[in-house]
This record gives structure tokens, sequence and C-alpha cells, in this order.
């Protein structure tokens, strides 16, 4: 079952870049404006245009959230904002999904990736990489822990504060990455940053990479709030990559991501990355929270919830 988890895994990633291959023209035009966002829509089929006012408003709503969360609209490859977008969208038996500068590209189905994506969460990861990839960029593969993992996170607490998925689905939601990670193929063997080394190893390590940095997004993002009493959190960190890392002038690597977090919050995680970025040691969840006892009091015992307060302003199910 886990290898055919993982072949899936792998069309998927190559998906998006096909998606629109071989088209020899597009169903739709239409050009949508929505306050200051334009969005030039290239439909590729009468199912997908018919959706139009639905995709119109989970794009809308993740600019915006976004554009919030980073103080800032996504930049160009020569550093200027922009709101303009194309968006390409067609129906398609499996999601899938892509960003680039100015481009949006999602094939949708009414089913779910991994029994937790629908497409408006696959939506929402890929307008966060208009920021997180586009507008600030790593300088390679060795970073994509951070890339997918903390899209991934970003993609499912915009959807809970958006209200595309319920709070009490974002907790059990996030203990889907936590059960992929500590079942992957290459934990303890492989260091997260080696896993997205190449596009080989990328589709090798799917749940490794994209679910071990989600993990580590949720853990740093509980613990620095949990030690800056929620003065401070993730969002900090950044909202500094894309003010002070733009593609076009630098590109941020490992050593960065430490010292963005340090100058954010005043807190090193110089040791956490040895041992569980670079290194292959599995990261403790359990000694930072319980997702299972954070669900149970947030449906049977309302007086014990603020024993989880950091955890559900990590997951958006309480808002900063």
């Amino acid at each position: 079952m886990f290898r055919a988890y993982q072949l899936l895994a792998a069309a998927l990633l190559i998906a998006a870049s096909t998606a629109f291959a071989g088209e020899t023209g597009v169903f739709s035009h239409q050009a949508v404006q929505t306050g200051d966002i334009t969005l030039h829509y290239e439909f590729a089929d009468a199912q997908s245009l018919a959706k139009q006012r639905e995709f119109t408003a989970v794009i809308t709503d993740g600019i915006r959230y976004y554009q919030q969360l980073f103080a800032g609209y996504p930049r160009d490859l020569t550093g200027k904002p922009y709101t303009d977008i194309t968006v390409r969208i067609r129906h398609g038996k499996h999601l899938s999904g892509e960003a680039d500068p100015k481009l949006l590209l999602l094939t949708w189905s009414d089913g779910l990736m991994f029994g937790i994506h629908n497409w408006q969460t696959l939506f929402l990861h890929e307008i966060f990489h208009l920021w997180s990839a586009e507008s600030f960029r790593y300088q390679d593969g060795r970073e994509h822990w951070f890339n997918e993992g903390f899209a991934e996170f970003y993609a499912f607490k915009a959807a809970t504060q958006l209200g595309y998925i319920s709070k009490r689905d974002a907790l059990a939601i996030a203990a889907q990455p936590i059960g992929f990670y500590h079942s992957a193929k290459g934990l303890g063997k492989l260091s997260l940053r080696d896993a997205g080394k190449d596009n080989q190893s990328k589709l090798d390590n799917y749940f490794l990479l994209y679910h071990g940095g989600w993990v580590a997004a949720m853990l740093l993002d509980y613990d620095i709030r949990s030690k800056t009493a929620n003065k401070h959190s993730l969002d900090t960190v950044m909202r500094w990559l894309y003010q002070h890392y733009p593609r076009n002038i630098k590109l941020y690597n490992n050593t960065d991501i430490i010292a963005v977090i340090k100058a954010g919050s005043g807190l090193d995680y110089q040791a956490f990355f040895m041992r569980y970025i670079d290194g292959t040691d599995t990261m403790p969840v359990a000694q930072y929270f319980d997702p299972g006892k954070a669900l149970w009091d947030f449906e049977f015992n309302p007086k014990l919830q603020h024993q989880h307060v950091y955890l559900y302003h990590t997951l958006g199910i309480l808002i900063d």
C-alpha cells in the first residue's frame, strides 16, 4: 500500500507541469476583477468554467490572506509586486497544481489527495508559492523541506481560518502528516535536506520531504509561540524572508532560516536543525504537543482547552 502511495505521489509531482501539455486550445478565456486583483482565466473545459466563482473565491481569499501574512503582494522575477495573475484550470482524475510568477495552474477533481487535500487546500498551497518559492527562493533543492512543507502547513492553516475546513477537521488533519512522516521509508536514514537534493530524491522521498517539512513547521511554530507567550511565531519568519530575501537579489539556505528565526524571535534553533533537518534524528512530536488529546478536549472538555492554546494558534483554530 505504501508503494502505491509513493508511485501516486511521484505521478502527482510531475502532473502539474504536463497538465496542459498537448492542448490545442483553451475552451474559454475570462478576465475577472476582484478588488485590486485581476485574474486572467484560461479554462480547459466546460466543467471548470462552470466553477469560476468558486475558484475566484479561493484565489481571492488566499491572496488576501497571504498578503497580510507577508505584508506585501507577490513579486515577479525583477522584484516588482503584482496583482494580475494568469490562472489555467482544467478538470482531471487527480489533483495537481503548480505556481510560477504571475501564473497558477490547477487540475481539480472532487476527490481527495492522500485523504486530506481537496482542490481548495491544494490551490491554497500553490497560491502560497507565489510568495515562498517565487518571490523569495531557496538556493537549491536541499531546502525543499522548507519550501514544500511550510506551504502545506500554511495552506491548511489558511483553509481553517478562511472557513474551508472546520476547526475539528484541522485538528484531525494535523495528525496525518505526523503519521506519514513517521512511516516514511527514509526516516532515520536520510536527512530532510538530502531528501530534496534533486528531483529524483524529491520523488522517492515525498512523504519524508513534504510531511517531514510540515511537521517541522508545526513544531517550530508551536515552540516559538510557547517560549514567547504567543508574541512571535513562524509568521514573523515568513514576513522577514519576504522583506529581506527577494529572489532577484539573494537566495536563502538553511543557515539563513536559522538566522531569520533568531532575528524574529530571539530563539536559537541551530541544535534543532542539526539534529532533525541536517541530521537524521526523528522529530519527537510528543515532547511538544499531543494532537489526539487536543482534539479530545476540543470536542468534550472545554475546561481543558487552555492546555492546548499554542497548538490551537499554530493550526489556525485560534486567531492571533
